[in-house]
């Protein structure tokens, strides 16, 4: 099943006044989480404090998913005859969630690859979302798309926010038990990035090293980050 409806893209907005929300409503910026002053015409449950951001985020993956917004943030289920409709339509939506996931991330990794580095940001903070509503906030399953936004923080050289990203990964990871190596080997490898080759070139090749050497038995991935690391190589040397 197609979870993209493109008969439901939206990229017009309305504007909003956050003084006339009732008491305790509060509606964010989708990107950046500042008081929101727009608001999506077609799912009307995502909100923008700026048209910079609104464009951000249609460009990187709000007009896949604009049209499955509004019964995934649902506040809660409609009222059922019985308990067994309400399991059924929470399993529904479950599977709907995890769905999300996979195209939010796939389309993260996609535009990463582009080098559209902020476009990927929107795709992968709804991978998180998701993620968290599905899984917790305290699970191995976040750790991919806190990767993708520092990988994406680090192509816009916003080097603290990658930081940010790259450490929560991190402790995700060690207070995790029988992490598999692809996510330690993605982490490394990721922190390489971070390094400037003109200043830390010792900590760069050793984090990389590092990452290949967790992940020895993937080929794909070893070669992908010895090409980061002759590619970081011939630009600085």
């Amino acid at each position: 099943k197609n979870l993209i409806n493109r008969s439901h893209m939206t990229g017009s907005t309305k504007p909003v006044n956050p003084l006339a929300h009732p008491k305790g409503i509060k509606h964010l910026c989708e990107l950046c989480q500042k008081p929101a002053f727009l608001q999506c015409n077609g799912c009307k449950v995502t909100y923008y404090c700026s048209h910079e951001h609104q464009k951000i985020d249609l460009l990187g993956i709000h007009e896949k998913i604009c049209s499955l917004l509004p019964e995934l943030r649902g506040a809660g289920l409609p009222f059922l005859g019985s308990e067994e409709e309400r399991q059924r339509m929470m399993q529904d939506r479950l599977e709907k969630q995890k769905e999300m996931i996979n195209l939010t991330r796939t389309t993260g990794h996609k535009l990463l690859f582009e080098k559209h580095f902020e476009e990927a940001i929107p795709a992968a903070l709804q991978s998180l979302k998701f993620s968290i509503d599905v899984y917790g906030t305290s699970t191995i399953e976040l750790v991919m798309s806190y990767l993708i936004l520092a990988e994406a923080s680090i192509g816009l050289n916003q080097l603290d926010q990658a930081e940010q990203y790259l450490s929560q990964a991190e402790w995700t990871v060690l207070k995790t038990d029988d992490v598999g190596n692809d996510y330690k080997s993605k982490l490394y490898i990721n922190m390489g990035l971070m390094y400037d080759p003109r200043n830390n070139i010792k900590k760069l090749f050793v984090t990389f090293l590092t990452g290949f050497i967790i992940q020895v038995k993937n080929t794909a991935l070893i070669i992908f980050g010895l090409r980061q690391a002759i590619i970081t190589w011939q630009t600085y040397f």
